[in-house]
């Protein structure tokens, strides 16, 4: 397969260690990888990618402003009317169709040989819940997706508001408010089954591949050539040295390269409660056994449990509220995380 076709995504439950991989990749010299696009879902919905829909040219161009802003100024930035109205003219010349994901793919590939590569990286943890539409409408696409476990992604989701704190000056305060009410141990712990179940469906898939992140982090060498077989590139060693930052834990530091391995097993130095813990294994305890990782042995009382539930209803509440910009169609949305619990 040429570079102009090929097209990597990275996907996985959000804190599962999606940015660090894109950074691993993105020192590849052939391969560009972008921040979190979020074209899918929020630009587009299901139904427009499956039917191809038309969509007017001034439309197209609003898109590819929009991704161009994102991709320059970050994805809290606004649009600025015509800044890159020149470049999304020359991103639209290449098109062929008139649908928004041929323009989608046009400034991937533009905007990756802009940056002296040719190959286009987007990391998207919510692109899991996607994968089928975008192996069916990108051909050239292959999807690594990453896992983490559950009790890892609690403690990091449940710091997640402090990563303006920690270095990440560029997310605005309503962002932090946003990640704060978004966490409760219960709705965490579900959206966590829901993406191991949907990547269960891809299993067999040549163009689907799933590694763990405490395989990476432990096995970096072997993990990424794995993971360059599998897209169709050599492994060059520095792709290992990527900084140490993103981390919802401690601060940035952005002059130590390398992979963190002390960020596997990080809920073993505290920060859950018990009643988190016990929840969380309570509700991922099948997947917590497919995967490998092993239970934790906690006992609480029922009333306990009931009391952590006791604020659940509101949080869901306000976080539906905040997060009704971020989605193209919420009912959708809901429907794909959902996944029907055996």
């Amino acid at each position: 397969m040429t570079d102009q076709r090929r097209v990597i995504f990275i996907v996985g439950n959000s804190r599962s260690g999606t940015t660090m991989l894109g950074r691993v990749l993105g020192k590849h010299s052939r391969v560009h990888t972008f921040g979190e696009l979020h074209f899918f879902e929020h630009q587009v919905d299901a139904a427009t990618v499956c039917a191809r829909s038309s969509w007017p040219l001034e439309k197209r161009f609003t898109l590819v402003e929009r991704l161009l802003t994102t991709s320059r100024d970050g994805f809290f930035a606004k649009v600025v009317p015509g800044k890159y109205r020149d470049e999304a003219e020359r991103v639209l010349a290449d098109v062929e169709g008139d649908d928004p994901v041929s323009a989608y793919k046009s400034f991937l590939h533009y905007e990756s040989r802009r940056n002296g590569k040719s190959i286009p990286c987007e990391q998207t943890p919510r692109y899991l819940f996607f994968v089928k539409e975008i192996l069916d409408a990108i051909p050239g696409a292959c999807v690594i997706n990453i896992v983490r476990d559950p009790r890892d992604v609690l403690l990091s989701q449940k710091n997640k508001w402090r990563r303006r704190f920690l270095g990440a000056k560029n997310i605005p305060f309503s962002e932090a408010l946003r990640a704060w009410v978004n966490y409760h141990p219960y709705t965490i712990s579900r959206l966590w089954v829901a993406a191991v179940r949907t990547a269960n469906r891809f299993e067999g898939n040549p163009r689907f591949v799933s590694i763990r992140f405490e395989d990476l982090l432990q096995q970096p060498e072997a993990s990424v050539q794995s993971l360059c077989s599998f897209v169709g590139i050599t492994f060059e060693p520095d792709m290992l040295k990527v900084p140490q930052v993103g981390s919802s834990a401690g601060m940035d530091k952005p002059e130590q390269k390398g992979i963190d391995r002390s960020r596997s097993g990080s809920w073993r130095n505290g920060g859950l409660t018990d009643v988190e813990l016990a929840i969380c294994q309570h509700v991922a305890a099948k997947e917590l056994s497919s995967l490998g990782y092993v239970e934790e042995p906690v006992v609480i009382a029922t009333w306990r449990r009931w009391m952590s539930m006791s604020g659940f209803a509101f949080k869901v509440l306000v976080a539906l509220l905040l997060n009704l910009r971020r989605t193209k169609n919420l009912r959708e949305t809901l429907r794909r995380r959902l996944v029907k619990q055996d």
